[in-house]
């Protein structure tokens, strides 16, 4: 695995993590709010398992926004900005392929909760980059509505590490608590990312309406969304895939939550690879 920083047009280090020969095409993967490149990390265990004696060349490139794992904090509200965090993207992606092998390839994109959004909007602004995406669990094309109480609770995450910790871990269906997983990879990113960064996330989602990026989109792309979903919107994921992606399809995951790459990542994995590449079971 190579840990690389790409700096964006207005000079932030932004973090990716390289894992090269684990799957058949190179596929980046944007974690959600106020997590990492480490909720990743579940699905790239499954991956390398699968990949063994496959002669695969693709990369699994996982990436930061702002303020999230080792990328660099931003300095204000107005630095946090979903689609200015798409056009990023697009330039690490463009960087990478200049390097790489096959630097006319076009890459596959994976994105969970904001990353979802973030990775919609990235085949919005340049359809031309990619084969195909998946989102689980999306925000929907117009952002989201302010609670009164999400910056009062986000303060309280961010003195914390116990209430973190349960907020944090309330996202995730059927969640065991004890495991070393969840308190000191999922608990400890939390904790750090929500000083960072987290209420202007979803400060930036109020009032926002990036329907015109996201028709836009020409890119097969698969929105999952858990049965047992209790955070974000059904009903905006599937208008998502349905009305605003070109090529969107609609799929309920039953028996997960908000989080199906942490609560069954082999379920994950076989799900988004039989879409992307059309390998292991359905």
């Amino acid at each position: 695995m190579k840990s690389l920083f790409f700096t964006t047009k207005d000079n932030y280090q932004v973090h990716y993590q390289v894992f090269e020969n684990t799957l058949p095409t190179t596929t980046f993967f944007i974690h959600g709010n106020v997590a990492s490149n480490r909720w990743w990390y579940p699905a790239q265990e499954v991956l390398a398992k699968k990949a063994q004696g496959q002669n695969y060349k693709g990369a699994m490139v996982c990436m930061e926004f702002l303020g999230c794992g080792k990328s660099q904090p931003p300095k204000s509200a107005d630095d946090v900005n979903m689609l200015k965090f798409a056009s990023d993207f697009n330039d690490l992606i463009a960087n990478y392929l200049k390097t790489s092998s096959n630097p006319t390839e076009k890459v596959n994109i994976v994105g969970h909760s904001t990353g979802g959004f973030i990775a919609a909007a990235m085949t919005g602004l340049n359809p031309s980059l990619f084969n195909k995406s998946v989102l689980l669990d999306p925000v929907g094309a117009k952002g989201l509505v302010l609670d009164e109480n999400i910056k009062a609770g986000f303060g309280m995450m961010a003195a914390d590490r116990n209430i973190a910790a349960a907020a944090i871990g309330a996202t995730i269906y059927n969640n065991n608590p004890n495991t070393d997983y969840f308190q000191q990879v999922i608990v400890e990113d939390t904790f750090s990312a929500v000083k960072n960064i987290s209420y202007w996330v979803v400060q930036a989602f109020h009032n926002l309406d990036a329907t015109s990026t996201m028709e836009k989109s020409t890119v097969p792309t698969l929105v999952l969304h858990g049965e047992h979903d209790n955070l974000l919107s059904r009903d905006a994921s599937e208008e998502l895939a349905v009305k605003y992606l070109k090529n969107g399809t609609f799929e309920v995951v039953p028996g997960h939550g908000h989080c199906m790459n942490v609560e069954n990542p082999e379920n994950f994995v076989n799900k988004i690879s039989h879409f992307l590449f059309n390998v292991y079971q359905k």
